[in-house]
This record gives structure tokens, sequence and C-alpha cells, in this order.
């Protein structure tokens, strides 16, 4: 396998010496006690990294599956939380304020991993579209990036978190980064898939030490940012505005309906989420896929005991054309609501709504 991996096969080791499993649940999205379920589910099938956000609303929920759990034969130190920084430019000083809030919220006394959301904080989107204004203002952003990253290394030096890094960060933005971080980055966390390798951004990244894991690896469910409708008590800044929980109908992963995935998926008699998130772990990248389904969260951490074949793993690299499902992209050819193009150009054109979790569990 390539990357740096434990003897188990299970996780990666970060500069910081810690190590991060190799796959964790993606919780964007998810609300109320399916959140809750969810998040049980996965830690009893095995799971032991939780990808929060206190943009997502939930950070309760989780903290409610995490005390049933920890009340068994789980740890706090067996589990891996990783929870991100919400930060506008009126909030610079205040983000000590920020993660002692998602520790309320989750119960704990300290987070494995804290990352900045988004590399802008002068405008907000939604938890994974990034702000809409965060290429007009690079000048300033670098300003508020050294403000905030030194404000991130502070909390390192407090204990809250025991390691930090970013979010949807591209190749120039850690560049610009690292000329005076004291910390580097432990993590960078990004959209990353057979359809978006981003073959520089994960070279760049391992070449100074920053794991790269991969949010969203199976696809982006559709939402639209609005008033939560978590269930959630948790505590806010004033003023933190929140993302709906609202989903109607998700395109999973145009990926899984490729071809060459189906046929990989048929010869190891696996499903095409297994192969995709497979790519990934040979990659030397932690993913961190979503889902409410305990079915599909139980196949999901299935992709330790197998591996794709040197062909197979050279046929999923040569996927073209490069498509980011959402975000900015000069290859994107997404509508602007991050989802498939009514001019259908593009390898998203072959793929159909589905489903969501959501539907399917009601």
């Amino acid at each position: 396998m390539k990357g740096k991996v434990g003897l188990p096969g299970n996780y990666f080791v970060l500069n910081t010496g810690d190590k991060i499993p190799a796959i964790g649940l993606g919780t964007w999205q998810s609300g109320g006690d399916l959140c809750v379920q969810a998040v049980k589910t996965a830690l009893s099938v095995g799971y032991r990294h939780i990808d929060c956000a206190h943009l997502y609303g939930n950070e309760v929920e989780v903290g409610e599956a995490l005390a049933e759990a920890f009340k068994g034969s789980l740890k706090r130190e067996d589990v891996f939380l990783t929870s991100k920084l919400y930060c506008t430019m009126n909030s610079l000083n205040k983000i000590e304020n920020y993660v002692r809030v998602s520790l309320k919220n989750l119960g704990v006394s300290y987070l494995d991993l804290y990352l900045m959301h988004w590399p802008d904080s002068s405008a907000f989107g939604d938890a994974t579209d990034p702000p809409s204004k965060s290429g007009s203002e690079y000048r300033q952003f670098l300003n508020r990036l050294k403000k905030a990253w030194k404000a991130m290394e502070g909390l390192v030096e407090l204990g809250l978190v025991r390691a930090i890094g970013v979010s949807n960060f591209s190749v120039e933005q850690i560049k610009q980064l690292l000329k005076f971080a004291k910390i580097v980055p432990a993590v960078n966390q990004v959209e990353l898939h057979p359809f978006w390798r981003q073959d520089e951004l994960v070279k760049l990244c391992q070449l100074k030490g920053i794991h790269v894991s991969a949010h969203t690896p199976l696809g982006v469910p559709a939402s639209n940012p609005g008033p939560s409708e978590s269930s959630s008590g948790g505590e806010d800044e004033p003023g933190t505005p929140r993302i709906s929980f609202r989903r109607s109908r998700s395109v999973h992963g145009p990926m899984l309906k490729l071809s060459t995935v189906e046929q990989i998926a048929d010869r190891h008699r696996k499903t095409p989420e297994q192969v995709i998130l497979r790519w990934g772990l040979q990659r030397g990248t932690s993913v961190l896929p979503c889902s409410l389904k305990p079915d599909r969260i139980r196949k999901n951490i299935d992709i330790f005991s197998w591996s794709l074949t040197d062909d197979e793993w050279n046929r999923l690299n040569h996927i073209e054309p490069q498509v980011c499902l959402f975000g900015n992209s000069p290859l994107n050819t997404l509508s602007e609501s991050g989802f498939v193009s009514e001019s259908g150009c593009g390898p998203l054109q072959a793929v159909h709504e589905m489903e969501d979790d959501m539907e399917s569990n009601a």
C-alpha cells in the first residue's frame, strides 16, 4: 500500500507522530436521531475516526453517540475526533471560543485534529461550497490566514487540540501557509476521487509531510443552505450561520456508474463504493465517506482485506476528464449548484439521480 501506513494497514502516521485512521465517518448533512444512530453504527463496526464541523450543526448529536459509546468498552483515546473552524473577519480573536464550543457540544476535553474549514474567511458558503468571494481578495486572505493560523497554533499550546490542519487548500495556498507557519499543518482535507485526483496537490502535501484526507470521496449529496433543521441544542457564537439538513435527491458519485469501476467491483465482488475507497487508501490518503444507512456504513469499511491490481490502479488513475463535483475549477462542467449541468457535458451526463439516504431511511 502506498503511503506511510501503520502495521495493521488501517491508519496513517501524521507529522505529529499521532495516528489517523485510514477511514472515518463523515457527518456532513447528518442530523437528529439519524446522525446519532449513524455514529453509533460506525463505532460498533470498527470506525475510529468521526469527522465533524461546527457548521454541520450536529456536534451535539455526535456527542450523544460518543457518550454512549464511552460508557461501553471504548475510551476517548480510542476515537480520533476532527472538527473544523468556521472563521469570519470579525471572529479571528475568538478562535479559542469556537473550539471550546465544539468541545462542549461533543462532550470531550480535546480534539485530535482541528481544521480551518475553508481558506477564506470573508464570506459564508455551504459547509463544502467555497465562500463566494474566495478568489477576489487574495491579499486580504493572506493577512487573515496569518492571524488565524497563529491562533490555531495557540490551541495546540493550550492542549485543546492535538493537531491542526487545513481543509480545501490549494497548492498555492499551502505554499503561502508554509512560509510563515511555525506548526506545519498535519492534514489537508480536500475533495478527492478518481474524477478529481488533484495529483499536484497530493504530491506537494505528501512531500511536505502533510497528510491528505478525502472528504466526499463518493460524491456530493444535494443540499441548500438555510436555517438549520437539526435537533441540535448546541451552543453558537452570535451570528454564526448554520446549514440546513434538507435533502431531496442526491448525485452519489458519478464515478460509481462508470463501467471501469463497475468492472473492477464485479471482479472483486465488491461494491463500486468499496473500489473507490480502496483506491483512495492505496494512494496514501484517508477517506471520509458520509452515509446514514447502516448497511452502507458497514460495507464502506470493508476495504482492508483486499487490494487493487496494478492494472486496476492504473485504469482508475487515467479517468478523464477531471471534474470536481463542487467548488470553482476551470475544469468544472457543473452548474452553479454544484451538480449536473443542464448542457450535459462531461462524465456526469450519464448519471441519474438516486434516492438519498434520508429517503431510504424514511
